[in-house]
C-alpha cells in the first residue's frame, strides 16, 4: 500500500522585497549614475504609498493647505526659521507625499519649540524675580524646556501666557501625536484628517505666537514679546 507522501510546503504569504531601497541609485546593484536618475524615480521612491502623479500632489498640497490665517511673513531670524518654521513647512510637504505620520511627528516637534518660546519670551517674575533655571527646578521639578508638553501647556495657561483656546490647541496636538506615535494598537483609518488637524492646530499656534497684524500705514505688527526677543538676538536694524 503507497503511503501519502506530507507537502514540504509550508504557508505562503505575501512580502515585499527591498522596501526601503532606491534600487537605481543603491550600490552595488544601482542601475543608473546620478545624473541619470529622473525626477520620476525619485518621486516614486519619496511617495511609496500615494500616486506620485502632478494632479494627485496638487490636490494634496491643496487639502493640507488649511491654515487659518496663512503665515504671510515670519522673521528671518535663523532659530525661529530652523525651530518654527522649516519644520512647519517639512510637515506641509510630507503629507503631500502620502507621509501622514511625518506630518504629524514634525507639528508635534513644532508645538513643543512653540511653548518654550513662549516661556522663554514671556519672563516670568516671582516675587520680583525671574524664574532663572534653578528656580524652575524648585518650582517645577525641572527646567521648563525638559518638561512633558502636557505640563508645560498647564504652566503656560497657569501664568496667563496662553488663553484656553491656544491651551486646546497644545493638546490636540498632543493627543494625536501620542496616539499614532505611541500606541501600536492604533489603526490609521483616520490618519490622513487627523494629520490636517495637527497641521492646522500647529500653524495656528506658530501664527499665534509671532502675530501677524497689519498697522493703518500697511506694516506688520508682530507680538511685542517677539519683537523684543529680535532684539537681544540682533535681527532689527537700526532705523536711519
Amino acid at each position: 500500500m503507497a503511503k501519502k507522501k506530507k507537502s514540504k510546503l509550508g504557508k505562503l504569504m505575501k512580502g515585499m522585497i527591498n522596501p526601503l531601497a532606491f534600487i537605481e541609485v543603491d550600490k552595488p546593484w544601482a542601475t543608473l549614475e546620478p545624473t541619470e536618475v529622473s525626477q520620476e524615480a525619485i518621486l516614486r521612491y519619496m511617495c511609496p504609498t500615494t500616486s506620485f502623479d502632478t494632479d494627485n500632489l496638487i490636490e494634496r498640497y491643496r487639502r493640507i493647505s488649511v491654515e487659518n490665517p496663512r503665515l504671510n511673513m515670519v522673521p528671518a531670524e535663523d532659530r525661529i526659521l530652523e525651530k518654527l518654521i522649516w519644520p512647519l513647512r517639512h510637515a506641509k510637504a510630507s503629507y503631500v507625499t502620502g507621509n501622514h505620520l511625518g506630518t504629524i511627528s514634525l507639528c508635534g516637534m513644532v508645538a513643543e519649540m512653540v511653548a518654550i518660546l513662549y516661556y522663554d519670551i514671556s519672563d516670568i517674575m516671582i516675587g520680583g524675580e525671574k524664574l532663572d533655571e534653578a528656580k524652575q527646578k524648585l518650582m517645577f521639578g525641572s527646567r521648563f524646556e525638559k518638561l512633558g508638553q502636557e505640563r508645560r501647556t498647564k504652566i503656560l495657561k497657569v501664568f496667563g501666557i496662553i488663553n484656553q483656546e491656544t491651551a486646546n490647541k497644545f493638546d490636540t496636538i498632543r493627543s494625536i501625536r501620542k496616539k499614532y506615535l505611541h500606541l501600536w494598537s492604533q489603526d490609521h483609518e483616520r490618519l490622513p484628517n487627523d494629520a490636517i488637524e495637527a497641521f492646522k492646530a500647529t500653524a495656528s499656534i506658530v501664527v499665534g505666537i509671532i502675530g501677524q497684524g497689519i498697522t493703518r500705514d500697511g506694516c506688520f505688527k508682530l507680538n511685542p514679546k517677539i519683537v523684543n526677543y529680535l532684539k537681544k538676538k540682533g535681527v532689527f536694524e537700526p532705523e536711519d
